[in-house]
Parts: structure tokens; sequence; C-alpha cells
């Protein structure tokens, strides 16, 4: 939404808000499109949104909601990043921020998922990483023998 539609970091962080008034647990996506990614500046746009899609709240807040990794040259396009790739980013970026700002426990406590051209061919890849908690899927969501296969694989 924040490369189709022009959404800010500061309409991301008002739907957070929005979603803990309305009961719901928020899933703040945060990630880099390809030109950013190639000029090497995954960090600091990650970091970015993170820190403003979470801005005021604490660290219980923070706790019940998922954060995830989703890299806008992912999204739809069939590329997906490496496990390790994802898992760098989740501990190096996030974990490490979290950390910072809320204290190990809550940096460890807080799920994280990635998000990307989630398939059945590589979800067990994604699942099989220390720092990733789960896997936000897309497109295979919407194929029942594909999203079965992901299940599986999480079930393992």
């Amino acid at each position: 939404r924040r490369h189709i539609f022009g959404e800010t970091d500061e309409q991301c962080r008002k739907k957070v808000d929005a979603a803990f008034r309305a009961g719901l647990i928020p899933v703040l996506c945060v990630g880099e499109t390809l030109a950013q990614r190639d000029a090497g500046e995954t960090e600091n746009v990650v970091l970015t949104q993170l820190k403003a899609g979470i801005a005021g709240l604490d660290a219980t807040r923070v706790n019940q909601m998922v954060i995830a990794y989703e890299p806008v040259w992912a999204n739809g396009t069939g590329k997906a990043s490496s496990g390790v790739g994802a898992n760098a980013v989740v501990a190096d970026v996030i974990r490490v921020a979290l950390t910072a700002l809320f204290g190990k426990a809550i940096a460890q406590g807080t799920r994280v998922l990635y998000g990307g051209s989630v398939t059945a061919a590589n979800a067990a890849e994604f699942f099989g990483q220390p720092e990733i908690d789960g896997a936000l899927v897309g497109g295979a969501s919407l194929k029942a023998a594909e999203f079965g296969k992901i299940v599986a694989a999480a079930a393992k």
C-alpha cells in the first residue's frame, strides 16, 4: 500500500492504533523496493518503517502485534528472498531494533513473519530459520492444495 497507493508510515501507524482499538491484532508490514535493495538501503528502510509503525507503543502492545518482513520486490513477483537473507533482516534489523527499544524479552517474544512470494516449494526454508516465526502468505493462500502444503511445512 505504501508503494501503490502512497500510504505513509504515519498512516500505517494510525492503522496499528485503529486495529488495537477494534480488538484486532495488527500486522505491521515493513520492506524495501527492489531499487532500495539494490542501493543497499534495506536496513535503513526497514528500520524507518518499523520505528514509525510502533512509535508511541509500549512494550505490551508491541508484544501483542505481529511484524512482517515483506520485501516489496518479492510481492506477487514469484521472487522470494532466501531464507538466510530474510532471517538476516529479521535478526539484524528488526530484532536488534526491538531489543534496543524494549529489551531482549520483548524482541524475542514479538512474532515476526516473512511475507513475499511464499509458496509450498519455499515455505520450509523460511520456517526453518531461527528468527522467522511464520509466514504471511498471499496468493498461495488462494490455492487450497498449495496452501495445505504450506500449512504442512509449518507443522513440521
